[in-house]
């Protein structure tokens, strides 16, 4: 049955030939080149949301196509199952970069580009894959026409709201976050956090500072310079999302130390500590991991957890 509506669909919006992974074709409608390269909900969904405005543009596109797996886990999971027409039109046009033929060879390194939902996505390349706002984004085989180039991603894309620094997100958390939001607060470096990066922090819970031997905590809060350099040490230039932690690098840190990445499967762990791999966090110039306890600086040139 959705075959036969996109079918219908194809007569209404174009005329087209298809396109094979890899290999560029003269003229092809969007919704062909998607139908004939299994992106079928996707095509659908532009279909159902009225997205004329990408189904019918004429100039340059690059996709960042969800498989139709990632379609069906959107509609069963509960925060998502339930979004409304605009919420849809957001998320699609997310997908979207206009206005560009984006190719592998032409992606570099915490590179952002422009949306069709007036957001921005940050591609990263780390040595094992390469991400789309911490996606993993597949970009060899892929699917092109003349204009058009589709990446297959196996999940959607979010995005941080307008103002969604790395301090603000942290400061939305305060179930999670009040004590580290407080302590950057106390050594200044509210602003670093808020305008600096990008940078991956490895953010110690509410539990995490708990665990301190009391008094610690308190003299730490007494003694800004410290708690800065305590601070820093868990705070790495660029931004690293999970498929960045997969070759287990060693990270130099903004104390000059290095955060020990020790990844075995599903376990990830910065100097021995576990990081919630379902806790991410994305911000507009960086990502923020949750950690089970706070890295002290050690003699060796790293940090340990307490």
């Amino acid at each position: 049955m959705k075959l036969l509506i996109i079918s219908f669909a194809l007569v209404a919006f174009s005329m087209a030939m298809p396109t094979t992974s890899n290999t560029t074709t003269t003229t092809s409608s969007l919704l062909e080149l998607l139908t004939n390269s299994g992106f079928t909900e996707l095509a659908e969904s532009l279909i159902h949301h009225n997205m004329t405005n990408i189904i019918n543009a004429s100039d340059a596109m690059t996709i960042f196509a969800p498989s139709n797996e990632a379609f069906r886990l959107l509609r069963e999971n509960r925060w998502t199952k339930n979004m409304t027409h605009d919420m849809m039109v957001k998320v699609l046009g997310r997908l979207v970069v206009p206005h560009r033929k984006l190719l592998p060879t032409e992606v570099r390194n915490e590179m952002m580009v422009e949306t069709a939902s007036n957001e921005k996505l940050r591609l990263n390349i780390y040595p094992k894959v390469r991400t789309v706002n911490g996606i993993i984004v597949v970009m060899e085989p892929n699917v092109q026409s003349d204009k058009v180039i589709i990446y297959k991603v196996n999940r959607f894309p979010t995005s941080p709201a307008p103002g969604r620094d790395l301090f603000e997100m942290l400061n939305r958390r305060k179930d999670r976050f009040s004590t580290l939001s407080r302590a950057i607060e106390v050594a200044n470096l509210k602003e670093t956090l808020k305008t600096g990066g990008p940078y991956t922090l490895f953010a110690p819970t509410n539990d995490a500072f708990k665990a301190l031997p009391e008094t610690k905590l308190a003299k730490l809060m007494e003694s800004p310079a410290e708690l800065k350099s305590i601070l820093l040490g868990h705070i790495v230039n660029g931004t690293y999302f999970l498929g960045g932690f997969m070759t287990s690098p060693d990270l130099r840190n903004l104390m000059g130390g290095f955060n020990q990445i020790l990844a075995n499967g599903t376990s990830i762990k910065v100097n021995g500590t576990r990081i919630h791999i379902r806790e991410g966090m994305i911000a507009e110039n960086g990502a923020i991991h949750s950690i089970d306890h706070v890295l002290l600086p050690t003699n060796s040139n790293t940090t340990a957890t307490v």
